[in-house]
């Protein structure tokens, strides 16, 4: 799939509470792969423009969580909807 060159014609949505969550997991599971893998010890990352070694990716993953967690609190507790009935 190509890049794409302008955001002309893309359309989002907000994130549900279950894509947040989704999202977090990941991160999760990035940060405990990490932790418990020695063989990436040496290993530099890629994160945007810059190269960072294992302690900072390890910090970009908590700070990344701290972003999702701060936008799933940041959600509604519940939604309400409401019929409005033609009929009455």
């Amino acid at each position: 799939m190509p890049d794409i060159t302008s955001f002309d014609g893309v359309s989002a949505g907000a994130r549900t509470a279950a894509q947040i969550l989704a999202i977090i997991e990941k991160i999760d599971l990035a940060i405990y792969n990490l932790l418990n893998t020695d063989k990436n010890a040496g290993v530099t990352y890629r994160v945007g423009d810059r190269t960072i070694d294992r302690d900072g990716y390890l910090l970009w993953l908590l700070d990344a969580r701290k972003t999702y967690e701060r936008q799933l609190g940041a959600l509604p507790a519940w939604e309400t909807s409401v019929y409005d009935d033609p009929d009455l």
